[in-house]
């Protein structure tokens, strides 16, 4: 494939987080162009005069994506904005803001809770408990009519969190990382076919966690899963709402030499060391540390199947 044509046309965003959108948001807002003016017409104050701006401030009610400060007609004027791509609201999230809208205002300071994101997202129950919103849309078209090119890149970022917003967060495919996800497929379709890995398609950049969800042997609703953590060099037969020493105290005795139990996020796991993955790197020269990584996850699979659910 042509390099050039592979990337002519694309959004130069493979994978968006809101904390891109943050530090793209401040550095517009630094410029004081339209979107500072669109801001402060949001506020309540289409004179106010842009200040400063801050990306991730945190204090003792929690964090604010962005601490904007204009100067208005009436004295100083405070957005603090919690930027939202697709991520649900966290518990009393709107609340904190507003803690700490009270807490300034006491400090003698006009302040305006504002959630940014997608116009859909904003339609979400939560979303009229901050005081004032801005879309994305909204921001897209203010930036992009500028004119200016570092405008039309904020534009062209906000109008990528659009995009993976009604996509559900599904960037765009890597390469690299495709070769090496079809390469463990073919292998695995070799070496380790019950393990039943399918067929994976295109895969994006931070795809590098292969799930058997559908290993012979596991069924729907199984207390176990089968992770090959191929990046970390981990492959792990995952048992949720346990931990360590209770699934120790199950499995130990079952257990081989090179097998661990350790900790998991709100799991324990047992673990066999393996290579890491390159997911950068052209999967032949692999084919070896790959193949180990498979044949640990089928080692993990009979003893889950043949020794442990019995």
């Amino acid at each position: 494939m042509n390099w050039w044509n592979s990337l002519e046309g694309r959004l130069p965003f493979a994978w968006l987080r809101e904390r891109d959108i943050d530090l793209l948001f401040c550095s517009e807002l630094h410029a004081k162009g339209d979107v500072a003016k669109l801001l402060a017409a949001k506020l309540g104050d289409p004179s106010a005069a842009f200040e400063n701006a801050w990306v991730s401030v945190a204090e003792q009610e929690g964090q604010s994506d962005l601490v904007v400060v204009l100067s208005g007609a009436t004295g100083r004027l405070v957005a603090l904005i919690e930027d939202k791509i697709g991520a649900v609201f966290q518990p009393g999230q709107a609340a904190r803001y507003r803690a700490r809208a009270a807490r300034w205002i006491k400090a003698g300071a006009r302040v305006v809770t504002v959630l940014v994101a997608p116009a859909e997202y904003l339609l979400r129950a939560g979303s009229q408990d901050f005081e004032a919103t801005i879309s994305y849309e909204e921001i897209e078209a203010t930036a992009r009519n500028s004119g200016d090119l570092r405008s039309v890149f904020f534009a062209n970022a906000l109008l990528g969190g659009v995009k993976a917003y009604h996509r559900g967060y599904d960037p765009e495919p890597d390469a690299a990382v495709s070769d090496v996800w079809s390469a463990c497929w073919k292998w695995s379709q070799e070496m380790t076919p019950k393990l039943n890995f399918r067929s994976p398609g295109l895969k994006p950049g931070r795809a590098m966690w292969f799930r058997f969800t559908e290993a012979e042997g596991f069924q729907p609703g199984e207390p176990a899963r089968l992770i090959y953590k191929a990046n970390r060099g981990q492959a792990d037969l995952q048992f949720r709402r346990t931990n360590v020493a209770q699934l120790r105290a199950r499995v130990g005795a079952l257990l081989e030499r090179d097998m661990q139990v350790v900790r998991a996020t709100k799991s324990a796991s047992v673990r066999l060391a393996v290579p890491k993955i390159d997911f950068s790197g052209a999967p032949k020269p692999q084919q070896m540390a790959i193949l180990a990584g498979l044949k640990a996850c089928e080692r993990l699979r009979a003893l889950y199947v043949e020794r442990i659910r019995g």
